[in-house]
């Protein structure tokens, strides 16, 4: 069923309640008749629901204050009026929407000025980090005998071309303008398996969005929030939205653990972002006794070299790989339909899966309240003008699938 239909069914609704009242009134059938005023009143509260949504949306979702939230959009200057047509408005929509990742690619960016896609550079510099191409080691899951030996120790080491990735998950206030802008109805958006299941992604009211919001909005208060009760999918969805993708599980250990070229082979890393020594006010677990999410921009001190923030702890994130083991020849074999999930959460208690290397997995379906989300994007995804694009394309790097 398309959105374009699915949008006039409260009209319907309301039209067909008409019809019954005027039916019940002339045979002087009153089971129609309330049939009808029942429906049509139903569908008048459905309506003024969804008013109120837009009429929060437009003042800031939840009466959310902008300036709270981890997007820094309010933060930014204002671009200035073009002289002529609309590309000046349409830019800066789309950087305040988080955005601006779309008008960086080359089929983009060669439609505007060198003040916009100046503009939308600012905005990208500010919200990821720069992940250097280099090598990075992947340890597994280790599957154990009865006597909890190790079967298959050790892992593998996989090139990481360049990338960019968030400086933090994803927020609720980031997540809502993907919500406002109808992101559940457009199913360019959506991988081609799901779509018979996208209508079902709905809020505890029934609404199109996560699992643990009311009404289409997050719960009032944690706008700088992870966003959270969100499957796989609606996490591919809304990367796609923003013009980026799901990390890989190499990119997103990369980033956290930043391995150094060693004389021994494998590279020299990191167990934690800030090191290699447990230290727990550095990150939402279970020792931080919150019990729940915090805001993104909590716990900066847990921070990575690069400047990425929460990678450990506060919620698990979904990469864009399997959850499984590799043979010994490299090839995969993991838990059939499993995604995998990497950092830990506010609930996690063992710090022995709070770290950059431990590799957790779910079904891709799952919407639980401990599992959020962020962003990537290839540099060779980039205007090749850019700096940063240039020095990709003069590596001919080869980019990770969007």
């Amino acid at each position: 069923m398309t959105s374009s239909i699915r949008k006039y069914y409260p009209a319907l609704g309301g039209l067909a309640g008409l019809g019954l009242l005027v039916v019940g009134v002339l045979t002087s059938s009153w089971l129609s008749a309330t049939l009808g005023v029942v429906l049509v009143f139903a569908c008048a509260a459905w309506i003024a629901v969804k008013l109120r949504v837009l009429g929060n949306s437009a003042t800031g979702p939840s009466g959310a204050v902008e300036s709270a939230s981890p997007d820094s959009s309010s933060r930014r200057p204002v671009l200035p009026r073009q002289s002529s047509g609309d590309t000046g408005d349409l830019v800066e929509d789309m950087v305040a929407s988080n955005r601006y990742a779309l008008l960086v690619r080359p089929q983009i960016a060669g439609n505007l000025s060198p003040q916009q896609l100046e503009y939308a550079r600012e905005a990208m510099e500010e919200d990821m980090a720069l992940v250097p191409e280099g090598d990075v080691f992947l340890s597994q899951p280790q599957p154990r005998d009865e006597e909890s030996h190790p079967v298959q120790p050790g892992g593998r080491v996989l090139r990481v071309e360049a990338a960019l990735i968030d400086r933090y998950p994803v927020s609720n206030y980031q997540f809502q303008q993907f919500v406002d802008a109808g992101g559940y109805e457009e199913m360019a958006l959506w991988d081609g398996e799901i779509w018979p299941g996208v209508f079902g992604f709905v809020d505890a009211t029934g609404c199109a969005g996560p699992r643990f919001w009311s009404n289409g909005q997050y719960p009032k208060g944690k706008d700088d929030h992870p966003v959270v009760g969100v499957c796989w999918y609606e996490a591919a969805a809304y990367a796609r939205w923003v013009g980026k993708r799901l990390p890989s599980d190499a990119e997103w250990v990369k980033t956290g653990c930043w391995p150094m070229p060693s004389q021994h082979g494998l590279p020299t890393q990191r167990r934690y972002p800030w090191g290699d020594a447990w230290e727990p006010k550095r990150a939402n677990v279970w020792t931080a006794n919150l019990g729940d999410t915090c805001p993104v921009t909590d716990f900066e001190e847990g921070g990575s070299v690069a400047g990425v923030y929460g990678l450990v702890g506060n919620v698990w994130e979904w990469t864009a790989d399997p959850f499984g083991l590799w043979h010994g020849d490299g090839s995969h074999r993991g838990a059939e339909n499993f995604k995998s999930l990497r950092g830990g959460a506010f609930d996690t208690y063992f710090e022995s899966q709070a770290n950059c290397q431990f590799q957790s997995g779910d079904s891709p379906l799952t919407r639980k309240r401990n599992i959020g989300f962020r962003c990537a994007l290839g540099l060779c995804d980039l205007q090749p003008s850019s700096p940063a694009a240039d020095g990709a394309a003069d590596d001919q790097l080869v980019c990770e699938g969007v």
